[in-house]
């Protein structure tokens, strides 16, 4: 009897106990500042993420730990800055190396902790069946290894079927989605295939790990019924494990500029093409609105919104040698560049280390826990995510060096302020892992110690510098960017505080001692990329193929 009441007590408790929040992470790939509503693009209409930007805390100082795409991946999922994990700017589809194995991820400590975990969209951690998110913590995966430009992919016909309802826009830009009613049969991939962006243009893989498999879904890839497809895995897994504590890590494929054989560099649902003042931009950033809205409708009806933290950020700034088929910069345009060396340049976004490349977009979402309407300017990074999450979980903090801080936990909640006395910031390009502290942000003030344009090179559009043309700073360039965010005007000596320049030599010096670096494996080569399975012989351009099983690790 005493072990039956035992029993019956112990139950009870586990019921009654508080269930470790859900947390949900929108990680929007190449989104600018000032692309969206709630930071205040005149002709962007995003609905359901500016309501949930108003119904939260937006974070107005979030600063992504790199300005390209692996690496800003790497750091959000080890909490570290990507030096130290070994991880170059980008790593591309003939890429033979990934996330070291021996980096303990977000969702292998949230896994570990009792979380279902789930990654969506772009991995770009590498692409060997060692590498994929199976083997790194999560139990589900659908999605693409790398960027949309590092392989052909192609857009299906969106000519309604003979007899198909045509889609419904509402007023207010929302769009209503049906099936697949509005994709026609795909058209043929190009038969002829070139280089592009990082690389050669291999077929564009999808993969799908579940239940114990992984397959290469389709390859090529059709871009155009994509986030629908994410969208539709995602509200399975919330369906599948909602008795349970969740992480869904939701990369999305939008809005990076996508291969040459999508018209506007840009794709979108059928549903969502032309539907927008911005074209082609607007119409995949009305798709991301889309999935937003989608997920707050299912975690409200699974009854899971109050227990769910949302988090809403880009991995770096928009590229800005694309023109009208990327995004926006905002206020942060790095202005001072223009006149540097008095050659200048105005490509400050992606991959350059001015604030347009690292400062995001950025709110938190959780019913009845962030104070609806409300807004910090304490500096964060998305390296904080690992050690909040784990606090907010009641897990223990990871173990080794973590770069991250959990104070952003503390933020949310209106407990406390940033414990980044001083972030820096590093760089480098395709294949070459950083090696120097480009910038950092020390309280109100940015110091850039190296600078130089963003991906694509200098004076935009006509490319007047190598993207590897750089100019160095000592003493450092000192900006005031909470007085101005713009990076317009430089600080003179006698307008900075008497210890600031000391005290920045200092911390940088400082963190230079303690910043052990680590490459990954350089190795490129066709018989690491996914092409029908287990790689492929050159030139490799014609593979399609779909549900092929991936090997083993």
């Amino acid at each position: 009897m005493q072990t039956l009441l035992t029993s019956a007590l112990v139950a009870a408790a586990a019921l009654a106990a508080p269930r470790p929040p859900n947390i949900v992470l929108l990680f929007v790939d190449d989104l600018g500042y000032g692309d969206l509503g709630f930071t205040g693009h005149p002709s962007t209409l995003t609905p359901a993420l500016d309501e949930l930007a108003a119904g939260g805390m937006r974070l107005t100082s979030w600063y992504t730990a790199y300005p390209v795409c692996s690496a800003s991946r790497a750091a959000l999922l080890t909490g570290r800055q990507p030096p130290r994990v070994g991880m170059p700017g980008v790593i591309n589809s003939l890429s033979a190396g990934g996330l070291p194995l021996n980096e303990t991820t977000i969702a292998d400590h949230l896994r570990a902790g009792g979380y279902k975990t789930l990654a969506i969209g772009k991995w770009h951690q590498g692409q060997q069946p060692q590498y994929l998110p199976r083997e790194r913590g999560f139990d589900r995966f659908l999605g693409l290894p790398f960027s949309v430009d590092d392989g052909e992919g192609f857009a299906s016909n969106c000519t309604p079927p003979a007899g198909a309802a045509a889609a419904s826009v509402s007023a207010g830009g929302g769009v209503a989605v049906g099936s697949s009613a509005f994709t026609a049969p795909p058209r043929a991939p190009p038969a002829a295939v070139q280089r592009v962006g990082l690389g050669p243009s291999l077929p564009l893989p999808s993969i799908r790990q579940d239940n114990g498999s992984s397959v290469i879904v389709a390859q090529p890839t059709d871009l155009v019924p994509l986030t629908e497809q994410w969208w539709n895995f995602t509200r399975q897994f919330l369906r599948d494990f909602a008795a349970e504590p969740l992480f869904a890590y939701v990369a999305f494929g939008h809005v990076h500029t996508a291969t040459p054989n999508v018209p506007g560099r840009q794709y979108a649902g059928c549903a969502f093409q032309g539907t927008t003042a911005r074209g082609a931009f607007g119409d995949a950033l009305a798709e991301v609105d889309w999935f937003a809205a989608q997920l707050l409708a299912e975690l409200r009806a699974l009854a899971l919104e109050e227990n769910t933290l949302l988090l809403f950020v880009s991995d770096n700034g928009p590229s800005l040698r694309w023109g009208l088929s990327a995004g926006s910069v905002g206020p942060f345009v790095g202005a001072a560049a223009a006149f540097e060396n008095g050659t200048g340049y105005t490509n400050t976004g992606k991959g350059s280390t001015w604030e347009g490349g690292i400062r995001m977009p950025a709110f938190a979402y959780w019913k009845g826990r962030v104070a609806p309407g409300s807004h910090s300017g304490e500096v964060v990074s998305t390296m904080d995510v690992l050690p909040a999450a784990l606090k907010l979980a009641g897990l223990p903090p990871k173990r080794g060096v973590v770069d991250g801080r959990a104070s952003l936990a503390d933020i949310l909640l209106g407990r406390g302020g940033s414990a980044h006395n001083f972030l820096p910031f590093y760089n480098g390009y395709y294949g070459n892992v950083s090696t120097e502290m480009y910038a950092a942000r020390a309280g109100r003030y940015k110091a850039h110690w190296i600078t130089g344009p963003g991906l694509g090179g200098g004076r935009w559009p006509t490319d007047a510098h190598a993207a590897a043309e750089l100019w160095r700073h000592d003493p450092p360039l000192l900006f005031d960017v909470q007085a101005d965010p713009s990076e317009m005007f430089p600080l003179a000596p006698d307008q900075l505080p008497p210890t600031l320049l000391a005290e920045l030599r200092d911390a940088k010096a400082a963190a230079d001692e303690g910043m052990t670096l680590r490459a990954i494996t350089a190795d490129f080569g066709f018989e690491w990329a996914l092409c029908c399975g287990v790689g492929c012989a050159a030139p490799c351009d014609n593979c399609t193929c779909a549900n092929v099983p991936l090997p083993l690790p």
